[in-house]
């Protein structure tokens, strides 16, 4: 744990109490709950029977909470799912959110691969009512500051080799821009299936419990499918990412192929980027449990630069990156 690290939970150990006797849940039971890369933190608490989830960040080096409360607004305005805010102190950093439970949509298609279909097309009714929507004031980065994005891979994946990754980006930038060039929409960012609780017993486009979206920009609205079928935590068959292309363009009254195309340049950013952030957690904060699904996003990167599209310069790309082989891994882990 960096310095950085310890000196925030100090802070929110400080003032915790005083929220949860405030909120009226300090005589809850406390359980840490597996949290993501950030420096969020997030407690599920029980008493009575009841059940909530204490989300605490550091209010002096983050805006999230701020932009959490934000599309949690928007969205539950919407009729979409996402978690009441209970209690809130943006001053110390601590929210007090509705408890979704543990159905991670990652387990359930674990443990059941025949929901996966099912779910995915319930999840798409959702992206397109976020696509409909009128967008609130969000950040709208354009085609180099997306390309530029992947540099985190240059710096923290091992053997990567930055002068053909700079020939790549110069492609992908060029391509980026190009289908940039169409009415942008909300993308919650981080939308995969470790961030979407079920909700069996609700209507079903409240069914997907969202998470995790405080960092929603305005992009291509193509960005959240992409993100959902080359999803870092979970396979998506090839047959199924196309089914789902063509079940969203069929929605939302696009064309299938350009669809396709977008996702596959969207897609080449983002797993690239994916690369780069999860080696980085590991060698700089030690945070490895993300690094066995390197080849997961390896193949989706490779698969994406297969498109038409990418391909003059995936070369460029394939030559840049060495596979993430079991002693790469091991590299990172170590």
């Amino acid at each position: 744990m960096t310095l950085a690290s310890r000196i925030w939970l100090h802070k929110m150990n400080d003032t915790r109490a005083s929220f949860l006797k405030n909120a009226g849940w300090d005589q809850a039971e406390q359980s840490l709950v597996t949290g993501d890369l950030s420096t969020r933190r997030y407690t599920r608490l029980s008493m009575h029977g009841s059940k909530a989830i204490l989300m605490e960040c550091d209010p002096e080096t983050e805006a999230s909470l701020r932009a959490f409360v934000k599309m949690t607004r928007w969205l539950r305005d919407l009729g979409l799912s996402a978690p009441e805010i209970l209690s809130l102190d943006a001053s110390t950093g601590h929210a007090l959110l509705e408890d979704f439970g543990d159905a991670k949509l990652t387990t359930l298609i674990t443990n059941d691969p025949s929901c996966q279909k099912r779910n995915y097309n319930t999840i798409l009714d959702v992206l397109v009512t976020i696509r409909n929507a009128p967008a609130p004031a969000l950040k709208t980065p354009d085609a180099r500051e997306l390309a530029e994005a992947t540099k985190l891979a240059d710096e923290w994946y091992p053997g990567a080799r930055t002068s053909l990754l700079d020939e790549f980006r110069v492609g992908l930038e060029t391509v980026l821009r190009e289908i940039l060039n169409v009415p942008l929409t909300v993308s919650l960012r981080d939308f995969h299936a470790d961030n979407i609780i079920w909700l069996d017993q609700r209507a079903p486009i409240q069914q997907p419990g969202l998470l995790d979206y405080q960092d929603a920009i305005i992009t291509h609205p193509a960005y959240d499918l992409m993100s959902l079928i080359t999803d870092a935590r979970t396979d998506v068959s090839v047959d199924l990412r196309h089914e789902m292309i063509r079940a969203y363009a069929a929605r939302a009254g696009g064309d299938p192929e350009a669809l396709a195309q977008s996702v596959a340049v969207l897609g080449a950013q983002r797993n690239l980027r994916i690369l780069g952030i999860f080696a980085r957690a590991a060698r700089a904060d030690a945070k490895t449990h993300q690094l066995a699904a390197l080849p997961r996003v390896y193949g989706y990167l490779m698969d994406c630069c297969e498109h038409s599209t990418l391909a003059p310069f995936s070369v460029d790309l394939r030559e840049a990156l060495p596979e993430p082989t079991p002693s790469l891994i091991r590299e990172l882990a170590s």
